[in-house]
């Protein structure tokens, strides 16, 4: 057995956690959501890659789960605009102008929008997608932020967590399976060193690799890797709540769980009932689509004519009444079973928002889609969208930060904007509207003398998620350009008396004869 490191000896190697809470894990419905959904999402243990999976009779729980999957995206990462805001924190405002606060509003917004082109440019929203997936059929996900990339994404059979009874974080253990050749030498000549390899191609050999999270304190996290008990060098690392990679989800939250149910799970009963009624009505129009023919018991018609022949021949004997055909009236049987489905399929739809409006997935993508699908969801699903907006979209913008612009999260705090109980950037840009049109009422000369332009549309470029300095002309630069257009008008004028001088001094001059 290796030497225990310090960590490993005071809080337990990964593995001895991974499976002291894997009992616990494993008495959860996952395979059958997903059998009944999507298969690959959970495939049945012990079968290999190349081997099919489950196959439903009916396509309902993969449209429902992908249809949902696609709008929760869309609402959560909209195609396009910012659905975030960096407010700053009451201490870096303090004692600052209006001026320069506007200025540090216009440099937050940059950053925003730093942060949705690291997005768009990492592909983070089809990890995300996947994530979503995992959490509609089993409830459960994690996610890993992979430094300057995207997310990977561990299946709730890949995992297994502890919570406090507040639903934080405590311990969170992860198993993988993991080539040889990617792993440093000295590890390996650790590992054979401490249990020789057995198989002749040490390459094509794979090895289990177990991760830890454990909580030390109230905002520290201690993190390491190991193989065969053995710790893999320099994965030992600290981290404080805002910037763990790690993000563990749920769909819902049961007091004292560690994990979630998710919303196939919720409608298990709808989706077997459906599956079973399909299977029969396929079977059932199966069997009646059979073409099975009788002879009559010492009929003059030979059975060896009737198989050679084909259309148009003639066949000796009395064919109407030495041949008969089965016949399965069942057609009035099945009605019932066909009635059913559809009061099932109609139940699942509404669940899964199957039968409304869908968010248009293009770059003209309205707000107001946006909007009316965010609160769709909202309605529909009980409050699940905006625990997604709280665990899931705050930490990503977080740990994105802390790549991109770490000194920005030392003065602000992320604010959702596609939340329900979120300050909105519309609703920044319609108290604008508002508050100029009341001025406007009190006549065009309160309107000069009290409205700054120039800070006007820098608030309005800053609450529609743009840049100002991109647009909006500074007081320097329109002071420069005024003395500019200054100087071309007297300049012009001078040129114009020149003219007039020399114009005047020859119409006086004597005409030369």
């Amino acid at each position: 057995m290796a030497d225990m490191t310090q960590n490993q000896e005071t809080y337990g190697t990964a593995k001895s956690h991974y499976y002291r809470l894997e009992d616990g894990r494993n008495e959860l419905t996952w395979e059958d959501a997903a059998e009944l959904t999507l298969p690959y999402i959970m495939p049945p243990e012990g079968i290999s890659d190349m081997q099919q999976l489950p196959t439903p009779y009916n396509s309902i729980g993969p449209s429902a789960v992908n249809g949902l999957a696609s709008k929760l995206l869309l609402a959560l990462l909209p195609p396009t605009g910012v659905f975030f805001r960096l407010l700053p924190d009451e201490e870096a405002v303090e004692g600052i102008t209006p001026e320069e606060e506007a200025v540090l509003d216009s440099e937050l917004s940059k950053v925003e929008n730093d942060v949705i082109e690291y997005i768009n440019i990492k592909a983070i929203r089809v990890s995300l997608y996947e994530a979503i997936k995992y959490l509609i059929v089993t409830g459960n996900v994690a996610m890993y932020k992979i430094p300057g990339g995207a997310y990977k994404i561990f299946s709730p059979n890949q995992y297994v967590v502890e919570r406090d009874y507040s639903g934080n974080l405590v311990r969170l253990a992860i198993k993988e399976r993991i080539s040889r050749s990617v792993l440093p030498n000295k590890l390996l000549e650790q590992i054979d060193e401490e249990e020789p390899l057995i198989q002749t191609t040490k390459e094509q050999s794979e090895l289990d690799i177990y991760t830890l999270v454990v909580r030390q304190s109230k905002n520290k996290l201690l993190v390491w890797q190991e193989v065969e008990g053995i710790v893999v060098e320099g994965s030992e690392k600290t981290y404080t709540d805002e910037d763990n990679p790690y993000i563990v989800l749920r769909w819902t939250a049961s007091p004292n769980d560690n994990y979630g149910r998710g919303l196939v799970e919720q409608y298990l009963g709808d989706f077997r009932s459906l599956e079973g009624l399909t299977q029969t009505i396929v079977q059932g129009a199966g069997i009646q689509a059979r073409h099975i023919f009788g002879v009559r018991p010492g009929a003059t018609v030979k059975i060896e004519d009737l198989n050679n022949a084909t259309n148009g021949d003639f066949v000796m004997g009395d064919l109407e009444r030495e041949i008969s055909t089965l016949q399965i009236n069942k057609t009035a049987d099945l009605q019932v079973p066909l009635q059913l489905i559809q009061q099932l399929e109609q139940r699942i739809s509404r669940a899964f928002l199957l039968l409304s409006g869908q968010i248009r997935d293009s770059e003209r993508t309205t707000a107001t889609e946006v909007r009316a699908t965010v609160n769709e969801l909202e309605a529909a699903l009980g409050g699940v969208f905006s625990v997604l907006a709280a665990e899931l979209q705050t930490p990503m913008v977080s740990q994105i930060l802390q790549e991109l612009s770490p000194e920005a999260l030392k003065i602000t705090t992320v604010s959702i904007t596609t939340g329900v109980s979120a300050i909105s950037r519309e609703k920044d840009f319609q108290n604008l509207n508002v508050m100029l049109q009341s001025m406007a009422q009190l006549g065009p000369e309160v309107l000069d003398k009290y409205l700054d332009v120039g800070a006007y549309l820098s608030q309005v470029a800053t609450s529609l998620g743009m840049d100002p300095f991109k647009i909006v002309k500074s007081p320097e630069r329109i002071k420069a350009e005024e003395e500019q257009a200054l100087q071309q008008q007297q300049q012009m004028m001078a040129a114009q008396g020149m003219a007039n001088a020399a114009e005047n001094q020859a119409s006086q001059s004597p005409t030369q004869g």
